[in-house]
């Protein structure tokens, strides 16, 4: 499975290198990373990332007011690329963090598990930051890649089912890896929560915990409407993302040992 990166101020930032695909394989060690925002690492750990990582690409999926309040602090020879993966939709977003200081935002509309059922449904179709995971994988000559969101869960988390099924990992390993992110986030969560406690009743609270929980359903409602609207996950990912049975070898030569 994926291994924990040690950097004490990253959030849920993990290396994909050990993940098994079907054939037998495993992704290499030290060239595709998921995570959370690095708006909060220290200079010491931008060095980290910089000279023991190599970590060159940043695929940030945040909206652009995310992204403005909590900018990621990039280190040395890094190509930041930002391309907003929400859904377009006013009801449904994946800015969890965006409006904890006014809860009854997003859930205005949206039971917190419908809301996140929704959210799944939607985010991998059309997706313009999907679209550009695929790009960057196809031509970026094996240098090291990182994409996140603010904390590395939804939008992170579909993008990276896409790189997982496009190398040949199994639905039941994509999803063990989406769940890993529970465990791992679960001390942020906590405290990140517990600042805006005083601000919600303990209904809302309750509900929020909901949103910024990884749970089997939410992903498995992505692959069911994946599979409901193409077919197959081969089919979604050539249809939808390029990701073609040629391509898909060319990414598999360089993720792959």
């Amino acid at each position: 499975m994926a291994s924990v990166v040690p950097i004490k101020n990253g959030i849920n930032f993990r290396d994909l290198g050990g993940i098994k695909t079907i054939d037998g394989r495993q992704i290499r060690s030290g060239l595709l990373y998921r995570s959370g925002a690095f708006s909060l690492i220290t200079q010491q750990e931008q060095f980290f990332l910089a000279n023991q990582l190599n970590l060159h690409y940043v695929l940030d999926y945040r909206d652009p007011d995310e992204i403005e309040r909590n900018p990621d602090k990039l280190w040395q020879n890094t190509h930041y690329i930002n391309v907003p993966a929400n859904p377009l939709s006013n009801t449904i977003t994946a800015s969890l963090t965006s409006d904890l200081g006014n809860p009854h935002q997003t859930l205005k509309k949206n039971a917190p598990f419908d809301f996140m059922i929704k959210l799944y449904q939607l985010l991998p179709f059309n997706n313009a930051a999907y679209q550009k995971l695929s790009s960057i994988l196809l031509n970026s000559q094996g240098r090291p890649l990182v994409q996140h969101c603010a904390v590395g869960k939804d939008r992170t988390g579909v993008g990276v089912a896409l790189t997982l099924f496009a190398l040949g990992v199994s639905e039941e390993t994509v999803m063990q890896d989406y769940l890993l992110t529970e465990q791992l986030l679960s001390d942020y969560r906590e405290n990140l929560l517990s600042q805006y406690q005083h601000k919600m009743t303990p209904d809302e609270f309750e509900k929020r915990k909901l949103i910024f929980a990884a749970k089997k359903e939410y992903l498995t409602a992505a692959f069911d409407t994946i599979k409901m609207r193409h077919g197959t996950i081969d089919n979604w990912l050539s249809q939808e993302y390029q990701l073609n049975k040629t391509n898909r070898k060319k990414i598999q030569d360089i993720y792959l040992v």
